[in-house]
């Protein structure tokens, strides 16, 4: 099952330690939730920006980001805050 991010949480430092979309039951799922989910397969989170999905996806380092594109509004550290 998709879910969609449409905002993060964030610490005081900036880093991101949850994603959310407003209104839905799973929302706001911490960073290390999500990046259980995907590894494991459970779930896949992307990021919409009109009509194209970009995933998010688990680095090497086990850090999360979007697909690479020269696209800057789907980065993840650019989204609204919860």
């Amino acid at each position: 099952m998709d879910r969609r991010i449409k905002a993060t949480l964030k610490d005081k430092n900036g880093n991101i330690i949850a994603f959310g979309n407003p209104g839905e039951s799973w929302s706001p799922r911490s960073t290390a939730d999500v990046l259980r989910d995907i590894k494991g397969m459970r779930r896949s989170y992307y990021v919409q920006e009109v009509q194209q999905k970009k995933y998010i996806r688990v680095t090497p380092g086990n850090a999360l980001q979007t697909t690479v594109d020269k696209a800057h509004k789907n980065n993840l550290d650019n989204l609204p805050s919860l």
